[in-house]
């Protein structure tokens, strides 16, 4: 009996998923195969027949305590946080947990891979055949993930879904608010989110766009966007400055109790924000809910 309950449960569970505006082909970087970050890409991935691709990497890459970048005697001894981790590709090993993982939650021919010497260059060349990155924030408190999340938005071009450090294993989210500030990096977050946003039961737009801006000739109006596309958003102007506009955003996503906040990444320069301060910054560095970033 509690097999044939179980059986009924993965039909309607893959029925639902079926049900789901597709994402396409995900790529998710975990640190173990049974990360947050690997459930929820295969879910994603999941929708209409999409892949999945597991990429083992170092907790260096996010900033974990064991692999910081001080000069220090200890550091040297460490072993290098880029180097390949052959066990994990034998045979019972992560890669052959991460593909029963995948595999269970409907994804379609689920690969795993390790970087090499060079990640940078690796994640380049794997995000150009995905749509969408995943990422779970480091539980470790010390960690300092802010220069990892920032070479995934910047160095694969791909919008990026950064989990909290707490988060239920699920790939449909009840509550988004989208910042809208009238920049290309916010329309291509709310246009690559389309598939969470359509699924989401409420949706907030925070509007910082300011009045005085210029005409131009052809605007991108995100409420008539999502209309079009059957979404009903609740609008709600914001106001902030640029230093406090990361922190009012989170303010605002709390009291709308979301789970998911979709927003334009580094709309200004990196070095910029890193100079003044800047939202991409703040999210990056304080967020508890799920953040789906593009560049």
């Amino acid at each position: 009996m509690d097999t044939t309950t179980s059986s009924v449960g993965q039909a309607s569970s893959s029925s639902q998923q079926a049900c789901l505006p597709a994402v396409g082909d995900v790529l998710a970087i975990v640190r173990t195969p049974r990360d947050s970050a690997a459930y929820v890409a295969s879910r994603l991935a999941a929708r209409d027949d999409g892949s999945v691709t597991g990429c083992a990497m170092t907790p260096a890459f996010l900033g974990a305590r064991a692999f910081r970048g001080e000069a220090t005697v200890m550091a040297l001894l460490e072993s290098p946080p880029t180097v390949q981790r052959h066990d994990d590709l034998r045979t019972g090993g992560d890669g052959d947990a991460f593909i029963r993982l995948a595999a269970s939650a409907g994804a379609r021919q689920p690969q795993w891979t390790v970087l090499g010497q060079d990640p940078e260059h690796d994640l380049a060349r794997l995000s150009a055949w995905h749509d969408l990155i995943v990422v779970q924030r480091p539980s470790d408190e010390g960690a300092r993930p802010l220069d990892g999340l920032k070479a995934l938005l910047l160095a694969t071009h791909r919008p990026c879904l950064v989990l909290p450090v707490t988060c239920a294993p699920c790939g449909v989210f009840d509550r988004a608010v989208l910042a809208w500030d009238g920049s290309g990096p916010a329309a291509r977050a709310i246009r690559s989110a389309l598939p969470l946003i359509v699924a989401a039961r409420e949706v907030v737009l925070l509007d910082g766009t300011r009045h005085d801006r210029k005409a131009e000739p052809v605007v991108f109006d995100p409420v008539a966007f999502l209309a079009r596309h059957r979404v009903s958003v609740i609008h709600r102007r914001m106001q902030a400055t640029a230093a406090e506009a990361g922190a009012a955003l989170l303010k605002k996503a709390r009291q709308a109790k979301a789970d998911l906040l979709v927003m334009g990444a580094y709309g200004h320069s990196p070095l910029r924000e890193q100079l003044f301060g800047g939202a991409t910054q703040y999210v990056l560095t304080h967020a508890t809910l799920a953040t789906w970033l593009a560049h």
